[in-house]
């Protein structure tokens, strides 16, 4: 029997594997929610709410993720994680079986709980990467792994559109065998390999104090590194704009007579738009510099945003879609490369944990911004307008941008000694 080459099984692989999986269930369940939500009341309104209620038990539980990253073997947590969404994956088809008329209840039950457990690995997975991929690599592999994330944007929607003609149980179904592969390929990485720098040592007093303490932590640590906090609040101001394109896309669709079918299509070919845009990526930050790929990434989104809401074909709806998400992808690179450089290790699961809290609140902001708009103000009036506020603090921030990273330009540079480059640095001192 023919053997795999060991490059095609190493440690780094099968991590690229996991993440993949994960990306692809967790796209999958925010995909659906908002098109089953419409696809049942016909309110746009709803879509908001259900866009919105699945990111609070998410932003609640990052906290904790980041406790746990900080204190325990990010293997672990996968492996508790994984088999806690089996389980849910589990009953959540028993019930949707037996209770056919509640079904659709079922699903979106299952997908806040399995949401919790997304987070906890998302904290997790991207410290991993800080323990299997060299330094020097770095940047190589978060252009990879955004590209694993942005063909998940072609993959889940395929998936979902599918799962739309089959029903709740198939849902549920499918999502939860994603998870038992998650659960199988993390327990095939290394054990025992947590580098993560010198274990805290708990403090006195109760879990939620310590877990208050470690969230203001984080949140402090954001506040007081000047390039991280203004890319958190550009990241804010983008994901604004994606949470808003989620909720409304299943009434854009139907605005133009197309079916659910037709929606994952143009996220299909969005994704595929992305990945092949990352590659270029690595290029485009040696020649032009973060800070110059970044700010066009930025401004591009904005503009096109913008132009989402008087667009009347369908076809010009899905190409600036797809411009958008090619421009997501490359600003997701330089976000997460800049990140790794500013965070000392030691404090990177409780800072990430914060940044992941930032970033992710404006998701259900968008989803309440529809579901009390979603009723009174057309989406030819509301696209523009949030898009126009969400350019200008764009456009601001990356000015802001500027002058923090002219301060630090060995740090920032985008090529850097082997043993320094793109790995957790210690924290850039503050301005405040």
């Amino acid at each position: 029997m023919t053997t795999l080459p060991s490059r095609l099984v190493t440690p780094v692989h099968r991590y690229y594997a996991l993440r993949a999986v994960g990306w692809t269930t967790d796209q999958l369940i925010q995909f659906l929610l908002p098109v089953l939500a419409y696809q049942a009341t016909g309110e746009l309104s709803w879509s908001g709410i259900v866009l919105a209620a699945q990111w609070v038990p998410r932003l609640l539980s990052l906290p904790a993720a980041g406790l746990l990253a900080d204190r325990f073997p990010e293997q672990r947590i996968y492996w508790v994680n994984d088999l806690v969404r089996v389980v849910l994956g589990a009953v959540a088809t028993v019930f949707a079986v037996v209770l056919e008329s509640q079904a659709f209840a079922v699903v979106i039950v299952f997908a806040l709980l399995a949401g919790i457990c997304c987070e906890q690995v998302l904290v997790a997975g991207e410290k991993l990467a800080g323990t299997l991929v060299a330094p020097k690599d770095m940047h190589r592999a978060q252009s990879v792994l955004s590209g694993i994330e942005q063909g998940t944007l072609l993959l889940a929607p395929v998936i979902g559109g599918a799962l739309l003609l089959t029903g709740p149980v198939p849902i549920v179904a499918v999502v939860a065998g994603l998870f038992g592969v998650s659960l199988l390929l993390s327990l095939s990485l290394p054990r025992g390999s947590y580098t993560g720098g010198p274990r805290p040592v708990p403090s006195e007093g109760s879990a939620g104090r310590r877990l208050l303490r470690d969230s203001v932590t984080g949140v402090r640590n954001v506040v007081r590194i000047p390039v991280l906090r203004t890319i958190v609040l550009a990241t804010m101001c983008i994901n604004i704009m994606l949470g808003l394109i989620q909720g409304a896309a299943p009434a854009l669709a139907d605005r133009y007579g197309r079916s659910e079918g037709a929606l994952g299509l143009v996220y299909s070919v969005a994704g595929l738009v992305a990945m092949v845009t990352l590659t270029a990526a690595p290029r485009l930050i040696r020649r032009f510099g973060f800070l110059g790929v970044a700010a066009t990434s930025a401004v591009v989104q904005g503009v096109v945003f913008i132009a989402l809401g008087p667009t009347t074909g369908f076809f010009f709806f899905a190409a600036l879609v797809a411009v958008f998400m090619a421009g997501d992808s490359v600003f997701s690179v330089v976000i997460r490369t800049l990140r790794l450089r500013v965070v000392a290790s030691e404090e990177f699961g409780r800072t990430v944990a914060a940044v992941s809290l930032l970033n992710f609140l404006s998701l259900p902001l968008a989803g309440g911004l529809l579901a009390v708009a979603g009723h009174t103000v057309p989406l030819v009036v509301l696209i523009p307008v949030a898009g126009a506020a969400a350019l200008a603090g764009l456009t601001v921030l990356m000015t802001r941008l500027k002058r923090y990273m002219a301060a630090e330009p060995a740090l920032f540079a985008t090529e850097q000694p082997a043993v320094e480059a793109d790995r957790p640095a210690p924290a850039v001192p503050s301005s405040m």
